[in-house]
């Protein structure tokens, strides 16, 4: 029973300290690197190092987190993301489903796509496996959250950048093959390089193996 306690105990604590990552990464606004004319975010990576060392459901829950504090950062105005501001100011019901459903689905499917491939490599991922898992996890957050921007607010866009309709999904692919694709190398190598160091100290799988503990 003690081994049990002491195991939920350590995945609340690991738990806690990414979410902390998440808080200040997306209230402080530094989760951007600049590469050449291109600024890659990195706010989805500790969503999916969360997912991918503590398993699904620690995922969903940082990514849900992530996406509330958006949406919260956003109706108080205390953001710099002129997009967001404008759904806001229009309908923030819309706005917290394109802030929220993104981040949530970037958390599960990260903690998803690592326990197959556990599954596939016997409990063991090794830098590759990582890697995969950090790409992937950001591919989907680009493609969720442009996906939502185009299906819900379009014409919104074109109003705002001051485009043709028709062109907006054009803008959007732009942003998705510029700005998706460096995120997803920058989460790549992040994701592997930190999920790698931390394994060495976190048995990985989360939740799910610290029930195998001893009793």
């Amino acid at each position: 029973m003690n081994g049990r306690v002491s195991s939920k105990t350590g995945y609340l604590t690991r738990l806690s300290l990414f979410l902390a990552i998440v808080i200040v990464l997306t209230v402080f606004n530094i989760g951007n690197i600049p590469i050449g004319p291109i600024v890659a975010t990195i706010y989805q990576v500790p969503v999916i190092i969360g997912a991918v060392i503590l398993g699904v459901g620690a995922g969903c829950f940082l990514g849900g987190a992530w996406g509330l504090l958006s949406f919260y950062l956003a109706v108080t105005g205390q953001t710099t993301d002129i997009v967001a501001l404008a759904v806001v100011a229009q309908s923030p019901l819309i706005y917290l489903a394109i802030s929220f459903v993104p981040r949530l689905l970037t958390g599960l499917l990260s903690g998803l796509l690592a326990k197959a491939m556990r599954k596939l490599f016997s409990q063991k991922l090794d830098f590759i496996g990582f890697a995969v898992a950090g790409a992937a996890g950001s591919l989907v957050n680009t493609v969720c959250y442009l996906g939502a921007l185009f299906l819900l607010i379009r014409e919104l866009l074109a109003a705002l950048f001051e485009i043709e309709l028709g062109a907006v999904g054009a803008m959007v692919m732009g942003v998705a093959f510029s700005n998706g694709l460096v995120e997803a190398a920058v989460s790549c190598f992040l994701v592997a390089a930190v999920s790698k160091a931390l394994v060495r100290f976190v048995p990985a799988g989360g939740k799910d193996k610290a029930k195998k503990g001893p009793e």
